[in-house]
């Protein structure tokens, strides 16, 4: 048993729950530590010295280097444990459609929390911050649409699990929330669902979402 020499750095909730169940998932250990990286946390410096965009998840590997940005730890999960099949390995048929869509995901879902959840350190004013929160939201639920138009049964790829799963299991928890999701988007919450009950998975996000 490999020895628990993995440092996650991550807040309650976030994108670092990605990051724990895809450990969780490959059987290797990891040991976490909680940050909050708004601008008054008492815990920001330290997360800024690891990673010094100030943001969650950062993954200090057992050689002191660091890892950040939640699909780059996936991959590296993966290489250490292909079995878990987190990532189609090469001439797999899914392969392409999850490049696509993981990266869909963290490129162009992603970025609306980051301008919408902490407007004013975008733009100046209460009126413009609202304005942004707002499109951003918008912006999110015509982009998960095409997400599930995309997803397959039972899983996102079909009948191989993934990655995208722990993906859908944790965002669907964040805005627009479980029911917006329920009502527009069924695929996406059956795979939700279905992920965050795996047993690897399930204690990953009753400790996050509970």
């Amino acid at each position: 048993m490999m020895a628990a020499t993995h440092h996650l750095l991550g807040c309650k909730g976030c994108g670092s729950a990605v990051v724990e169940a895809a450990f969780a998932l490959a059987g290797v250990p990891l040991d976490r530590e909680e940050v909050d990286y708004s601008r008054e946390s008492p815990t920001r410096e330290r997360l800024l010295a690891v990673n010094p965009l100030g943001q969650v998840p950062a993954l200090i590997l057992p050689d002191g280097r660091v890892l950040t940005e939640s699909l780059a730890i996936v991959h590296y999960v993966n290489d250490l444990e292909p079995g878990a099949d987190l990532v189609p390995s090469p001439g797999d048929a899914t392969r392409t459609a999850f490049y696509r869509w993981a990266v869909f995901i963290v490129a162009a879902v992603y970025p609306t929390f980051t301008y919408g959840d902490d407007p004013g350190k975008w733009v100046g004013g209460e009126e413009c911050g609202k304005r942004l929160r707002e499109s951003t939201d918008r912006a999110r639920e015509a982009l998960w649409m095409q997400v599930e138009q995309a997803a397959g049964e039972p899983w996102f790829l079909g009948e191989r699990a993934s990655a995208l799963d722990l993906y859908l299991a944790v965002m669907t928890r964040w805005r627009p929330g479980l029911l917006w999701f329920a009502k527009r988007t069924p695929r996406i919450v059956q795979i939700a669902k279905r992920a965050a009950a795996l047993p690897a998975v399930a204690p990953v996000i009753e400790r996050n979402f509970s």
